[in-house]
């Protein structure tokens, strides 16, 4: 997203309910033609703009969290098979930030909707804010997030979906087809599930966990790619939702961002992000999959005189909801899950699950709890039966250094440094 110099096209895509088995084959199956339409359109945008076109693709979740556990993994499946299927799709058209026609995509989710409740009245959204992760149809179209585009199925189901959305836009909003340009997408092929088979829950995948007060996440998150969008998604998905209104209870997520100092021998470090780009990257996802209209109540404390690294800088985001957001430099593997014993979970990549033990070996030491660890699973191709060369392509598009590799390719400095990324999720 290295080209970005104004602001950023904002698209939607509603998409029906996934199918009953969520492997990356039959999503593929039901989303690939529609979204690989839609991802070509917004590159083609992305190119003739010079900045990366935001692409929101919204689709329903059977399974919903409680105020005290989350089908993580379900939900974690979802996300990662959807993430796949897009970078699938951009590596197969050449969308990448190498051609300056690179898509900033954000996998939302929202309830299911309930049979037994009527969700067809616009305006009588609750007062609670727009809050995620998982808001209702309902929220999700009567908020005012300023989408210029809105992208559909053209099938049945995908123009139930679009209709209902419509329906219940906000009527103190303008009417949106005045403000957003509608477009449908016909699929090559008619999906292999019926629209009543979309609506079942389907297979479980694990038991429900328990959901925390109090998460961490960390990483260099150098040239946000989807790997890390995933991450920091599950990571929103696992903090406790909107607690009940007048209740003293409050929600927290660090996320700990490896500071400039240590990352002075990273391959192609002439086109390392610093940390506040970083950070700013970051900030940004995290509010967008987390509130869908106002903005939070920010203090910023940037100690960015301290040019040896040894004082961390900290950005905190307090939201209306009760959530607060902490982001924090960090100049260890450890950061706060070993200083704040009030951290009850850490969510990381599987291949980092040794970082997550060692955690616990430190904080058993100093007679804390351990951290109840989730892990996410490293993206793939594989399971769509990729040539090597298709496998390669995917896994360079979730790899911060072969991304700077790209920038440098592109601007001809592609000047190697000694380290690779640790943190490729």
């Amino acid at each position: 997203m290295s080209f970005q110099t104004g602001l950023q096209p904002l698209w939607l895509l509603l998409l029906p309910a996934p199918p009953l088995d969520i492997t990356l084959s039959n999503v593929k199956d039901v989303y690939a033609s529609t979204i690989s339409q839609v991802l070509q359109k917004a590159a083609e945008t992305s190119a003739s703009s010079s900045t990366a076109t935001i692409l929101d693709v919204a689709l329903p979740c059977p399974k919903v969290s409680t105020s005290k556990t989350h089908h993580y993994a379900y939900t974690q499946n979802l996300l990662r098979q959807m993430y796949s299927l897009v970078c699938l799709q951009c590596t197969e058209h050449s969308i990448d930030v190498r051609y300056c026609n690179d898509v900033d995509v954000r996998v939302l989710l929202f309830q299911s909707p309930d049979p037994a409740r009527s969700e067809t009245s616009p305006g009588s959204v609750e007062n609670s804010p727009f809050v995620g992760p998982m808001v209702t149809l309902q929220r999700l179209a009567s908020c005012a997030r300023p989408w210029q585009r809105l992208c559909a199925m053209n099938d049945d189901g995908g123009e139930v979906l679009l209709q209902n959305f419509l329906r219940l836009r906000n009527p103190s909003l303008e009417d949106v087809r005045d403000t957003i340009v509608i477009e449908r997408f016909l699929p090559e092929r008619s999906p292999h599930v019926s629209s009543s088979d979309r609506t079942r829950t389907g297979i479980d995948n694990g038991k429900p966990r328990a959901c925390h007060d109090s998460v961490a996440v960390g990483g260099t998150f150098d040239h946000l790619h989807i790997g890390h969008k995933l991450l920091l998604s599950m990571t929103a998905l696992v903090t406790s939702p909107v607690i009940p209104p007048g209740s003293t209870q409050r929600r927290s997520i660090t996320v700990g961002i490896t500071g400039d100092r240590l990352l002075e021998n990273k391959k192609y470090r002439e086109h390392l992000q610093e940390w506040r780009q970083r950070q700013s990257a970051v900030q940004a996802f995290l509010s967008a999959f987390l509130v869908l209209d106002a903005p939070p109540q920010r203090i910023s404390t940037d100690n960015s005189d301290d040019r040896k690294g040894t004082q961390e800088r900290a950005v905190k985001d307090f939201w209306s909801s009760g959530l607060t957001i902490e982001y924090v430099e960090i100049f260890d593997a450890f950061g706060p899950t070993i200083t704040d014993e009030s951290i009850t979970a850490l969510v990381l990549s599987r291949e980092t699950r040794a970082g997550g033990q060692t955690v616990n070996e430190k904080r058993a030491e100093k007679g804390w709890p351990a951290l109840d660890i989730f892990e996410v699973d490293v993206l793939d191709a594989s399971e769509n039966d990729a040539s090597s060369e298709e496998a390669h392509d995917f896994r360079n598009k979730i790899s911060s250094t072969q991304i700077r590799r790209r920038l440098g390719d592109r601007s001809g400095t592609a000047d190697q440094g000694q380290s690779s990324d640790a943190d490729v999720v």
